[in-house]
């Protein structure tokens, strides 16, 4: 848990929350190997934070404002052989729709939405 606050300065933002800290945020996941295979799931949960000193829950260019609260479920799974290794997984497995930041210039303006559901594979040597 992390609680930021503006003590002093501009007396607009006295007592306003500190821009881009979320109050608790938390990363974990599972690990299960069996001899050669192997499967990962994580699990990423960010509270609801402000963008800005003014602590603006709306503003019409969306630059500026409140970014809910989200949650992403991963999961991977690896096969070794050997040298050899291959591995999938899907990242954002339940597709949910959210964003991490609001940007005012290049590429906004605006809200900056993260990637929805993806799927990667991968091939690996060691040499």
């Amino acid at each position: 848990m992390l609680h930021g606050k503006y003590t002093s300065g501009t007396s607009d933002f006295v007592g306003n929350k500190v821009e881009l800290i979320p109050p608790f945020s938390i990363k974990t996941g599972l690990n299960f190997k069996y001899k050669t295979f192997k499967i990962a799931y994580q699990f990423a949960y960010t509270a609801e934070h402000f963008t800005d000193a003014t602590n603006a829950i709306f503003v019409a260019d969306a630059t500026r404002g409140l970014i809910p609260a989200y949650n992403v479920h991963d999961l991977s799974l690896a096969y070794s052989y050997k040298r050899f290794k291959l591995q999938t997984g899907i990242n954002n497995l339940t597709n949910n729709l959210y964003f991490t930041r609001r940007a005012v210039a290049y590429p906004g303006p605006g809200i900056i939405p993260s990637d929805g559901r993806n799927f990667y594979v991968t091939f690996g040597v060691k040499i």
